[in-house]
C-alpha cells in the first residue's frame, strides 16, 4: 500500500463467536488488522458529565454506550501515538468488502480533503453527492449533512483523529452523535455509497442496560430545546460558510474513477 494505514476492530474480548466470523471474513484479503479488546469504563483523558449528558440528551448513558464510547476513543488516542497516516476503525458485528476496502486504504485520504470518512450508517442520512466515481464506477463520495448513526466501520486521518479527541473528551451523548457532529470538529464528513461495509443482525455484545426513559423534568427539557437550537444553528452556519461544495471539483458522473487504479 502506497500509503501507511493502521485497522483496528473493536471487540469484547470475550465475543468469541464474532471474532472468529470476523477473521474468516477477512482470511481472503492481504490488509493487516488487528483486534482491540472492547473497554467498560473510561480510560486516560475521557472524562463522562452524567448531569451534562441528562441536560443535553435527555438521559444518562447506558453500561454499553459509555464503553463503546470509550473504546472508539481509546483507539484514536493511540492511533496518534503510531507512526500510521490514517486509522481504519470496524467494528466485529460487519461484513466487509475487502477488496474495495485494500484499495481505498491504498490512499492517503486527507491528500484529497477527506478526514472523516464514514462506511456504514444503520438510519436514513441526508448527503449530496462529492465525487462520482471515487474508487470505480459504481463507487461515490458523499457530503453527510447532519447526524449519521451508527460507528461499525469508518476511516480517519491524523487531523481527523485529533479534533475528535478534542471535541470528544467530555462524554455526554453515544459515540455516533458525537462524531457526526462535524460542525464541531470543523472539518466537513464524507461516507461511501454504496457502502463498503455491512452489520450483521444479531443481538449487540455490549451489554446495554434496560431502556432509560428520557427525563422529564422541566428544566431538563429546557435546557436541552435550548442546547439543541444552538447546535442546529451552529451546524447550519457550518453548511453554509465552511463545508466544501466539490473538495474534488467537477462532480460530473465522466471519466474513469478519481482514486481508481489509474488516479491521483
Amino acid at each position: 500500500m502506497s500509503t501507511s494505514t493502521q485497522i483496528k476492530v473493536i471487540s469484547m474480548a470475550s465475543a468469541h463467536q464474532r471474532r472468529e466470523q470476523f477473521a474468516a471474513g477477512a482470511a481472503h484479503g492481504t490488509a493487516r488488522w488487528e483486534f482491540f479488546d472492547a473497554l467498560r469504563l473510561p480510560a486516560q483523558g475521557l472524562h463522562y458529565d452524567e448531569p451534562l449528558t441528562v441536560r443535553r440528551f435527555g438521559r444518562a448513558l447506558k453500561p454499553g454506550e459509555v464503553g463503546c464510547y470509550a473504546s472508539h476513543y481509546e483507539v484514536w488516542r493511540q492511533f496518534l501515538m503510531s507512526a500510521a497516516d490514517q486509522l481504519l476503525v470496524f467494528e466485529d458485528d460487519v461484513m466487509v468488502d475487502w477488496p474495495l476496502i485494500e484499495q481505498l486504504c491504498a490512499h492517503r485520504l486527507a491528500d484529497h480533503g477527506i478526514d472523516v470518512l464514514r462506511l456504514y450508517t444503520s438510519h436514513p442520512i441526508n448527503v449530496r453527492i462529492a465525487k462520482y466515481k471515487l474508487l470505480s464506477d459504481h463507487s461515490h463520495l458523499m457530503q453527510v449533512r447532519g447526524y449519521l448513526y451508527g460507528t461499525q466501520a469508518y476511516v480517519l486521518s491524523r487531523r481527523g483523529a485529533e479534533a475528535l479527541l478534542s471535541a470528544c473528551r467530555v462524554m455526554t451523548m453515544p459515540v455516533d452523535w458525537a462524531m457526526s457532529r462535524y460542525w464541531v470538529c470543523g472539518m466537513p464528513a464524507f461516507t461511501l455509497f454504496p457502502f463498503p461495509v455491512l452489520e450483521r443482525h444479531g443481538p449487540s455484545t455490549i451489554e446495554h442496560a434496560q431502556q432509560i426513559g428520557a427525563s422529564s423534568l422541566a428544566s431538563h427539557r429546557v435546557d436541552r430545546f435550548l442546547w439543541r437550537l444552538r447546535d442546529r444553528a451552529a451546524r447550519a452556519w457550518f453548511d453554509l460558510t465552511s463545508s466544501p461544495a466539490s473538495p474534488m471539483g467537477s462532480t460530473a458522473d465522466v471519466g474513469g474513477p478519481y482514486l481508481g487504479p489509474s488516479g491521483t
